[in-house]
């Protein structure tokens, strides 16, 4: 029961002070000058944009690639390394069945996929083009 008064004590007292705070609401240039203090960060020498993988990584990975590319066009096998073989033949017995055997599509179809999606690709290059230009000006 004390904890009930207690409570309902400090339910009332939060209802009379949340009734005199006065509602704040941002000036009108609010979003602009938000926007204009975010460009202004990225143009100060604070913010440096990190790229996700170093050049040191990149360098690393171009160079795997072209020694794997030249390790086998000079005519070795991955199997001369010391892997050992590994025995694939179980994925030959699984059979899966043809679900889309039985399924055709008309060629109306075909070209009312090809021309929505040219423009769908069209509407995004516009878009892009677009909010570039609002964030310009």
């Amino acid at each position: 029961m004390g904890e009930n008064k207690h409570i309902e004590e400090l339910d009332a007292f939060a209802k009379k002070y949340i009734n005199e705070i006065e509602s704040e609401s941002p000036s009108i240039d609010f979003t602009k000058n938000i926007m204009n203090s975010i460009q202004e960060f990225e143009k100060s020498e604070a913010y440096k944009a990190d790229p996700l993988i170093s050049k040191k990584i990149w360098i690393l990975l171009i160079g795997i690639l072209i020694t794997s590319i030249l390790y086998v066009a000079k005519g070795k096998s991955i199997g001369s390394i010391g892997f050992s073989k590994i025995n694939l033949d179980v994925f030959s017995k699984i059979r899966i069945p043809n679900l889309f055997e039985n399924i055709s599509v008309s060629s109306v179809m075909l070209y009312a996929c090809f021309f929505f999606t040219v423009l769908i690709f069209a509407q995004i290059y516009f878009l892009k083009k677009r909010f570039e230009m609002n964030i310009k000006s």
